[in-house]
């Protein structure tokens, strides 16, 4: 495992996830699926901490800022996080479940059309502006 490309990647990934306020774990584990050659298996749950660790920061660095930017609303929505939270536990339960029946390719397939598909809405809507 190549320390200094995981570190660079993943302090990138930090950054834009920081930006987008997510975890960064769907930015990060196709990287490390197609580029690392590390299989899908191992890559799930290190992703899914990743994103509980750098979620946790952003919201508590987020709602310690609020107070120093009054008129923006900055603080965290704590029903929609909450929403967002239990949805996301439920489908990581299913996934790790269903994921040893779930071919590695089909999975691999998977992320490459959600990844193509949001790079796509995001071109399409910054070119619709």
């Amino acid at each position: 495992m190549p320390f200094w490309g995981i570190f660079a990647l993943s302090f990138i990934v930090g950054i834009v996830g920081g930006t987008y306020g997510i975890g960064g774990g769907a930015i990060i584990a196709p990287f490390f699926v197609s580029v690392f050659g590390l299989p899908v298996y191992t890559v799930a749950g290190a992703a899914l901490m990743g994103t509980f660790v750098t979620s946790v920061a952003g919201v508590t660095f987020y709602q310690i800022i609020a107070p120093l930017y009054p008129k923006m609303s900055i603080a965290p929505d704590w029903l929609l996080g909450i929403l967002f939270g239990v949805g996301g536990m439920a489908g990581m339960y299913l996934g790790a479940r269903c994921q040893k029946f779930v071919p590695a390719k089909a999975i691999k397939w998977l992320l490459c059309v959600i990844l193509l598909f949001t790079a796509g809405k995001y071109v399409i809507d910054f070119w619709g502006r």
